[in-house]
């Protein structure tokens, strides 16, 4: 769909490995024999490990120790800091090493051993590396020169520091990192960034521009004014507010059976086997908080993108078809494709697909999406344990007035408004998110490249609630 690109010249690994997906997604043997069967799984599951192979090489070749720098801080990053300004006092007042500081915090909070931040260490920020203070280049010959120098000058001091440093990180638990939202130039957008190692477990969405974030996000805050709720950092939705609309097309008999009866079970509204009118999907898109869409595409022929601009506001929308999320790029002018009609919109989110899939192992994915979405919604109401621990310190703090001592009378009403902290989830940003599914529900698919790699989030980071009606 994007006809030629860059990519097809620097990578063209990627457009074979799409080209031979269709066809072996489109085209079954004639012939239903437990050998072709065979054969044909075969095929599949080399495809899968091509592309697997691919976005390694991907961000081993082209970002290399820079990949760190896609991943998203620490959500609490105290020690982490504590870490790396004693690290960088000691480097430069010890061993007398000349350290980007904000490059060795990315570093100490990225890689996952501590023989990794060292070689990020000598190949980023020594000296006599690569990069020195400004903006630096070096080919593989002399990054490899440059390393060799490094560790000669290096002192043995100051790879014990950094060794300490990194060990001292590792033994703290595993900390939450904030979503990351990538922004990512048309020419290279159709490939599935999210899916690089570094990336493939985080919370990851896609925007085509900045502005697209902030225009998102200050519309997701107005609608929640209307609605007289009090602002909160990211959009939230009931992932049970939802209107399906399954198989529309009637020929995905196992899909249809796969969830029927499972979205009348959750209550949800929609339509099962047969095409809706243009105006009950804009109804539906207007009135609920998620659409969920399986069937083939992006929907779009039961529901043009013109008629979902004139939407004054959108669902979040799951879009399991073929290629739903991928973007058709018209050479100067502005790319088009579902996610955007959706985002111009108001959709806080979609997850859409790449490029084409097969029913079954879509199907699964999708599954694992929604069964993620709503056990977070089961334990919204019983609140967030960081958040209640900080609530419970707060209101310990009780402060007794004294005459004669202004300094300590504090008025109650100086205190945060009157709204119960310990309950206060909507304005937790500690909980799980809309994105941070994608991780555990790729790896449910037979294939976790081929298909499970094809779904991504457009939008914003958007967080799970539960409505009291609901």
């Amino acid at each position: 769909p994007w006809g030629s690109t860059v990519v097809d010249d620097v990578a063209p690994e990627f457009r074979l490995i799409l080209e031979e997906n269709y066809l072996s997604s489109s085209i079954y043997p004639l012939e239903d024999t437990k050998k072709n069967r065979l054969l044909w799984w075969m095929q599949r599951k080399r495809l899968d490990q091509r592309l697997g192979k691919f976005l390694r090489d991907l961000e081993d070749l082209w970002l290399g120790p820079w990949k760190y720098l896609l991943l998203g801080e620490w959500s609490d990053s105290k020690l982490l800091d504590l870490v790396q300004k004693k690290l960088v006092h000691d480097l430069k007042h010890k061993c007398k090493v000349d350290v980007q500081e904000n490059l060795l915090k990315v570093i100490l909070g990225g890689a996952k051993s501590s023989c990794e931040r060292e070689e990020c260490v000598m190949k980023l920020i020594l000296n006599k590396g690569c990069y020195i203070g400004g903006v630096g280049y070096c080919d593989e010959e002399s990054s490899s020169s440059s390393m060799r120098d490094g560790v000669e000058s290096l002192s043995h001091s100051a790879f014990k520091l950094i060794l300490e440093a990194s060990h001292e990180v590792e033994e703290e638990e595993c900390l939450n990192r904030e979503p990351i939202i990538l922004v990512l130039d048309f020419e290279v957008q159709m490939l599935p960034w999210e899916n690089l190692p570094v990336l493939r477990n985080e919370e990851v969405y896609r925007m085509p521009s900045v502005g697209s974030i902030s225009a998102t996000l200050d519309t997701c805050h107005r609608r929640q004014e209307r609605a007289g709720r009090d602002a909160v950092v990211f959009p939230l939705i009931d992932p049970l507010d939802a209107f399906y609309l399954l198989n529309p097309s009637g020929d995905l008999s196992g899909t249809q059976v796969e969830f029927e009866n499972w979205f009348r079970d959750q209550k949800m509204e929609g339509r099962a086997g047969t095409a809706p009118t243009i105006e009950e999907l804009s109804l539906a898109l207007k009135s609920h908080d998620l659409f969920i869409y399986f069937g083939h595409g992006s929907g779009s022929q039961y529901i043009p993108g013109h008629e979902i601009l004139k939407l004054e506001n959108c669902a979040a929308t799951l879009l399991m078809g073929c290629s739903s999320g991928s973007l058709s790029l018209n050479g100067s002018y502005t790319p088009h494709g579902a996610p955007l009609y959706y985002l111009l919109a108001g959709s806080p989110v979609i997850v859409a697909n790449l490029w084409e899939v097969t029913d079954k192992d879509i199907d699964r994915f999708g599954k694992a999406m929604l069964d993620g979405w709503l056990r977070e919604r089961s334990t919204a109401s019983m609140g967030c344990a960081q958040c209640s621990l900080v609530a419970k310190e707060f209101m310990s703090m009780t402060i007794n007035g004294t005459r004669g001592n202004a300094k300590k009378k504090i008025s109650r009403k100086k205190l945060p408004e009157s709204r119960d902290i310990s309950t206060c989830n909507d304005c937790c940003n500690h909980r799980p998110r809309i994105g941070s599914f994608m991780g555990q529900a790729r790896e449910v698919c037979t294939l976790p490249f081929l298909i499970g790699a094809s779904p991504v989030c457009y939008g914003v980071p958007t967080g799970i609630r539960k409505k009291k009606d609901l």
